[in-house]
């Protein structure tokens, strides 16, 4: 009898094991399932955003429209624009460059036909006395005219500079060695191709120059994990080093 009442016992445990297994497999899926919905939503918004504003000149339209108002030209000439994508954007000034005048226009997953595309309502048509000109890492993966990126670069910069507008050019972080991941192509190497040019460019035009890159790179030129946050972003001890760098240039 004893042994009949064992085995029930067992099988009723091994039963509400397998039962709160199965539960919390029920569970974790549905949570995987919203968060795929979630990014799925996500993705459906920024591409609609994108297909109606590919550039995302209406991004800043409100701040830059209230910034003409209420300042003047002569008070705009004190400010610096930071220029550029995801890595611009979470250079919070506020955070790290505090007690400078920053106007931060940086806008997530931008790739350097999209930031030519609004240069002229983010930076020229407010005439600040800077602008710090960025691209990210992933304009060096296959797949990108580096021709094309080099020409809307200096473009950024020769503008800015016949506008009265002193451009300082950013050097392209470094990504870490797990981003650069393809085969018979090397996107470090495209980023070390595009800085060195990027240097002769601004010695040429006298251009000053935040060289992020030689601030940042570790062995073989890649972005150490102690200071990315993922495999093409810094991290906030990484942004700490840019920030470090930049200030000196900017007072």
């Amino acid at each position: 009898m004893k042994s009949v009442i064992t085995i029930i016992l067992i099988i009723s445990i091994a039963g509400n094991l397998v039962g709160a297994y199965l539960l919390y497999k029920v569970m974790k899926l549905r949570e995987e399932v919203k968060q795929f919905q979630k990014y799925h939503s996500d993705l459906l918004t920024k591409y609609e955003a994108t297909k109606a504003d590919f550039a995302g000149t209406g991004t800043f339209a409100k701040e830059n429209n209230q910034l003409l108002r209420e300042t003047t030209p002569e008070e705009r000439k004190k400010m610096t624009v930071l220029f550029g994508a995801s890595i611009t954007k979470s250079l919070d000034a506020g955070k790290y460059l505090s007690g400078m005048r920053i106007i931060n226009r940086g806008i997530g997953s931008q790739i350097y036909s999209q930031l030519l595309g609004r240069f002229a309502s983010d930076v020229l048509e407010l005439e600040p006395g800077k602008v710090v000109i960025k691209f990210c890492g992933v304009n060096f993966f296959p797949g990108y005219d580096q021709e094309a990126v080099w020409d809307q670069f200096e473009m950024m910069a020769v503008a800015a500079n016949a506008r009265g507008i002193v451009p300082i050019l950013a050097t392209v972080l470094p990504i870490t060695r797990g981003a650069d991941r393809f085969d018979n192509y090397s996107a470090t190497d495209k980023i070390k191709i595009f800085n060195d040019r990027l240097k002769n460019f601004a010695a040429s035009h006298k251009f000053p120059v935040v060289d992020y890159y030689a601030a940042l790179a570790g062995d073989g030129g890649f972005l150490p994990d102690s200071l990315a946050r993922d495999e093409l972003h810094p991290n906030e001890k990484g942004c700490e080093v840019m920030a470090k760098i930049l200030r000196p240039i900017l007072e």
